[in-house]
């Protein structure tokens, strides 16, 4: 592989993520848009500050597709990329299972950074229902993230085992 075609590669697959984890932003602005038509108090120019923010954001959503997915080639040219490296050839000769460790990590990492943030606000909702209104506080929410957080952590620090697991299961199926 040429260094030229890992950073494509990398460019098209960060395009294709910065897109996929930026569609929830439209839901949140039409929710908005839809909260602020049902009060009819609400000032004309701020529905056209939530349409006009909705229609940048799409812009900006168009271009980086545009650049990062379609001209990836233009992209590498003028921040010269494919430049300073000793060898033109990539030496990729990696294993399956240090794939399956990288994924393994990369997943879990994704999962405990997603539910880091949910748990902190579920927790700090939990002890201000209790202090506050001395109510019995609904857990289910504190016990999903407290759960989902676990998983992303112990799928970071075990990797391995996770993966000797996947590698006898997909022998024990090829044979």
């Amino acid at each position: 592989m040429t260094i030229r075609t890992f950073w494509t590669l990398f460019l098209k697959i960060l395009g294709i993520w910065l897109i996929l984890s930026g569609l929830t932003v439209f839901p949140q602005l039409i929710s908005t848009l839809a909260l602020l038509g049902e009060n009819q108090q609400d000032n004309f120019f701020a529905t056209i500050y939530i349409i006009a923010l909705l229609l940048l954001t799409v812009g900006l959503y168009f271009i980086m597709l545009k650049i990062l997915v379609f001209n990836s080639n233009w992209l590498i040219d003028k921040l010269k990329l494919d430049k300073g490296f000793q060898d033109e050839k990539l030496d990729l000769s990696i294993t399956q299972k240090t794939v399956l460790t990288v994924a393994t990590i990369v997943i879990g990492g994704l999962i405990f950074i997603d539910a880091l943030p949910w748990l902190c606000r579920e927790v700090f909702t939990t002890i201000q229902m209790k202090t506050v209104f001395r109510e019995d506080p609904k857990f289910s929410l504190l016990i999903f993230y407290i759960i989902k957080a676990l998983i992303g952590y112990l799928l970071m620090t075990n990797s391995k085992t996770v993966i000797n697991y996947i590698v006898k299961e997909t022998d024990n199926i090829e044979n």
